[in-house]
């Protein structure tokens, strides 16, 4: 049997010249860079099944924080791989023509305000009486999202929340820690919250 290695390099060669083998947050993935400020991430390739499908993100930027993923296309099944980047490059150039062609911009874009005084139903609100808000546990499902699931909140001196999560991807399952506007990834939960040790406390403002 091929081993990952192999294989993923494999199916980067069957795809074309423009793409190429590369490791994001300690993932082998299959990269793309389409030369307009866009690129995209092919993941879930690192396995030698063949009927395991990709997820497709497309990245504007390479580096934090001025990167962001725009959009992401799931369940792609590998002889779909091709067409489906093809309309993300198409997509990446629809927005550049509409004027999207920085990360705020296409973070505004991706993140509209709902300007709830005109008759706006999407904005949802949270209040809070008395005492200052606290996270909890209860909060965790709140702070995962997209491939990742959070497994602890702690905060910061402000008390904004510090979420660390872990990769949905059990050929890739790394750690998150993001933070403000920060995001750095570890191979290891220990690794996680060694970082974080000194840094940040725990939801009722106790050392980790």
């Amino acid at each position: 049997m091929a081993s990952k290695d192999t294989a993923i390099k494999a199916l980067c060669k069957s795809l074309g010249k423009e793409y190429r083998v590369c490791t994001i947050d300690f993932e082998p993935v299959i990269y793309r860079d389409f030369g307009n400020g866009f690129n995209v991430e092919i993941s879930g390739v690192y396995t030698t099944s063949k009927t395991r499908k990709a997820t497709l993100y497309l990245w504007y930027g390479e580096t934090q924080p001025e990167c962001m993923i725009v959009k992401t296309v799931r369940e792609v099944a590998r002889e779909e791989i091709v067409d489906a980047v093809e309309g993300l490059l198409h997509y990446s150039y629809a927005l550049i023509a509409d004027g999207f062609d920085t990360r705020d911009k296409l973070y505004r874009h991706k993140f509209p305000v709902t300007n709830c005084a005109k008759g706006g139903s999407d904005m949802r609100y949270k209040f809070f009486y008395g005492a200052e808000p606290q996270f909890s546990d209860r909060d965790l499902q709140n702070f995962s999202r997209g491939g990742y699931v959070c497994k602890k909140l702690l905060q910061n001196r402000n008390g904004q929340p510090v979420v660390i999560s872990q990769s949905k991807d059990e050929d890739a399952p790394i750690w998150k820690v993001e933070y403000g506007f920060s995001c750095l990834v570890f191979g290891t939960f220990d690794e996680a919250m060694a970082f974080c040790k000194g840094r940040f406390t725990d939801c009722n403002g106790r050392e980790v």
